[in-house]
């Protein structure tokens, strides 16, 4: 059963989740989560008295989503968490984030729709609370600001990739890394693939960016430096160069992603 210890609210967030689910591919393990403003705690329940806890911060969290299982006649269903820890790299001193995915078979009852919208509830939940976290912790907004909302919807982006960057492997890298990711999190995502010089200044000179809450670049410098003078040559050039802009890095040096990266810690 799922039980929820009295509720609790901070900066919009109200309620405290515990519930017990069984692993996805053995019903024999059984795990105890309890979701809290700032942390998903995952035990494993067992007669041995040194239970392993894990505790995942909600601010390395991207997303978490609910579904079905494959098999029609599984009554269970699903909830998925997707974090981004920093670990210790393999053989080296540095660090760097790394996946990990945290899944969970809810089956509370025989009616299957009983159990979707538990796991449904769960999603909801983390996804909300780790949009809190990332306001509150990541952008400084503790507690939020009388008067600000945050971005209910999912962010909706337009991504501009140079297959030719790179020695031309930006778009495998967006395929093999980026793409995951934006599922995970839910993001919806435009993607362009520029086919010749000065695309993209063209493009973006011309859009409707209202349709879009971010613009990200994929490339090395100059594919930045289009998305930028397209924006200028636009009539309404003071409103367009208010739209987010991202970098990932895709070139062969990529020192101005690293620099941003840099002055933005």
């Amino acid at each position: 059963t799922s039980s929820p210890p009295p509720p609790s609210s901070c900066n919009g967030f109200s309620g405290v989740l515990y519930g017990e689910f069984t692993d996805t591919l053995n019903d024999g393990v059984r795990y105890s989560v309890s979701l809290t403003e700032s942390a998903l705690t995952i035990q494993r329940i067992s007669s041995s008295p040194d239970r392993t806890k894990v505790v995942f911060n909600l601010s390395d969290c991207i997303g978490c989503r609910a579904y079905k299982g494959p098999d029609s006649a599984d009554i269970g269903a699903y909830f998925a968490a997707y974090f981004y820890p920093f670990k210790r790299r393999w053989m080296s001193t540095g660090v760097a984030r790394q996946r990990v995915e945290q899944c969970f078979r809810v089956a509370l009852a025989q009616d299957p729709l009983v159990n979707l919208r538990e796991a449904e509830r769960w999603a909801h939940a983390i996804r909300d609370a780790s949009v809190l976290v990332h306001a509150c912790v990541v952008w400084g907004l503790s507690p939020l600001p009388i008067g600000v909302t945050l971005l209910r919807r999912p962010c909706r982006t337009m991504i501009l990739v140079n297959p030719h960057s790179g020695r031309g492997q930006a778009l495998q890298l967006f395929t093999g890394h980026i793409q995951a990711m934006l599922t995970e999190a839910s993001v919806p995502y435009t993607l362009v693939i520029t086919e010749h010089q000065n695309h993209a200044r063209e493009l973006v000179r011309n859009a409707d960016l209202t349709q879009w809450d971010a613009l990200v670049i994929m490339s090395g410098d100059g594919l930045l430096f289009e998305v930028i003078n397209g924006m200028m040559e636009r009539e309404d050039w003071q409103q367009a160069i208010q739209t987010p802009l991202g970098m990932l890095p895709g070139g062969s040096g990529n020192a101005l992603a690293a620099s941003i990266h840099h002055y933005s810690q």
